[in-house]
C-alpha cells in the first residue's frame, strides 16, 4: 500500500496524464491500494475555508483500464493533508464537511505546542512531521505514546530523500529520534511522490526502512500491516456517529415491540430470579415463629 501519492499542493495541481501514469506505475510496482493526496495550508484553511473537493479517478475511466489478473484489484482512496499552525485552522479542518468526504486525513505540524495538542485530540489518522528538514522540537515518549494510543500513525516519506541529499541526511537523523520515542511502533512508510519517476516498489521501500533505522519486524509493519490499520482507523472514524439513548418500562411498549424485550433477555435469568425468590421465602418460613403478645387482664 502507498497512502501518499500527491496530486495537488495548494493551488498547484498535477496534470491528469501524470496522475494516470502514477496510478498505473503504482499498480505495476505491486501496490493494490493507493491514496491520492491533496496537501493544503493556511490559504485553504482561512476564514473562507476553501478546501478542495476530493480528486475523482475511477477505474471505469478508459485511461485506467489496467490489464490485471483475476486475483488482483486496485483500490483508489483519497487523502487530505493539512499543514496546521494554530488551533483555529485545526477547528476549521475537523468541522469542514468537505474534509469529511476524504477517506484519510493527515495533519502536518512544525510547532511543539500544536503537536502536543494534536497528540491528545482531533479526528484524523496520520501525523506528518517535516523529517526532511531539521525538527524544531524533540518528540517525547509521552507525546508519541499519547498519539499511538489513540490509533494514530507517524509517516516517513522517501520521495524527498530521492530529490535531495540534505533531505536524506535529515530524514535519517530525525527517524532515529522517532525510533527512540516509539521504538518503531506506529510508523508507516509512504512515497510522498509528486512525479511518477519518484515511485518505488514495496520491497524497495522496505529496504529504505533499514536506512531509517527500523528493524526487520517494524519494517514489515510499516510497509504493509500499519497501512491497513490506518485504513481501518479512518473507516471507523468516519462511520462513528452520535446517538441518544433512552429507557422505557417494558409495560409501556407497544404490542408489536414487546418481542424485542423477550428476545433480549439473557437465558436463565428468570429461573435464577425465581430460585432466589423461593430461597428467600423458605428462609423466612424456617425461622422461629413470632412470639405472641400477652394480653393484659383486668386486676
Amino acid at each position: 500500500m502507498d497512502l501518499n501519492l500527491i496530486v495537488q499542493r495548494g493551488s498547484e495541481k498535477l496534470d491528469k496524464p501524470n496522475v494516470i501514469k502514477k496510478i498505473k506505475d503504482a499498480f505495476r510496482l505491486g501496490f493494490d491500494v493507493i491514496a491520492l493526496n491533496v496537501v493544503i495550508g493556511a490559504n485553504e484553511l482561512g476564514s473562507k475555508n476553501k478546501i478542495p473537493e476530493p480528486p475523482q479517478y475511477s477505474l471505469v475511466h478508459p485511461d485506467l483500464q489496467l490489464q490485471t489478473p483475476r486475483n488482483r484489484r486496485l483500490k483508489i482512496l483519497t487523502r487530505l493533508t493539512a499543514n496546521l499552525t494554530d488551533s483555529a485552522e485545526s477547528h476549521r479542518l475537523f468541522q469542514s464537511p468537505v474534509a469529511k468526504k476524504y477517506d484519510i486525513i493527515a495533519v502536518s505540524v512544525t510547532q511543539e505546542k500544536m503537536f502536543q495538542s494534536l497528540c491528545n485530540q482531533g479526528e484524523f489518522d496520520i501525523v506528518c512531521l517535516p523529517l526532511d528538514d531539521r525538527l524544531p522540537f524533540v518528540v517525547k515518549r509521552t507525546q508519541y505514546g499519547a498519539a499511538t494510543g489513540r490509533g494514530l500513525f507517524f509517516e516517513i516519506q522517501y520521495a524527498p530523500c530521492i530529490r535531495d541529499e540534505n533531505a536524506l541526511r535529515n530524514t535519517i537523523a530525525n527517524c532515529q529520534s522517532l525510533m527512540h520515542a516509539g521504538k518503531g511502533k506506529g510508523i508507516i512508510i509512504t512515497s510522498g511522490a509528486w512525479m511518477p519517476q519518484e515511485l518505488r516498489g514495496p520491497n524497495d521501500a522496505a529496504n529504505l526502512g533499514f536506512l531509517y533505522g527500523l528493524s526487520e519486524c517494524t519494517i514489515r509493519e510499516a510497509v504493509f500491516g500499519n497501512c491497513k490499520k490506518v485504513i481501518m482507523h479512518a473507516e471507523t472514524r468516519r462511520k462513528v456517529d452520535r446517538a441518544i439513548v433512552f429507557s422505557k418500562p417494558v409495560d409501556e411498549l407497544p404490542e408489536k415491540d414487546k418481542w424485542l424485550a423477550e428476545a433480549c433477555k439473557a437465558p436463565g435469568v428468570e429461573e435464577a430470579a425465581a430460585k432466589a425468590a423461593g430461597s428467600d421465602n423458605s428462609q423466612k418460613q424456617e425461622g422461629p415463629p413470632p412470639k405472641k403478645k400477652k394480653k393484659k387482664g383486668n386486676c
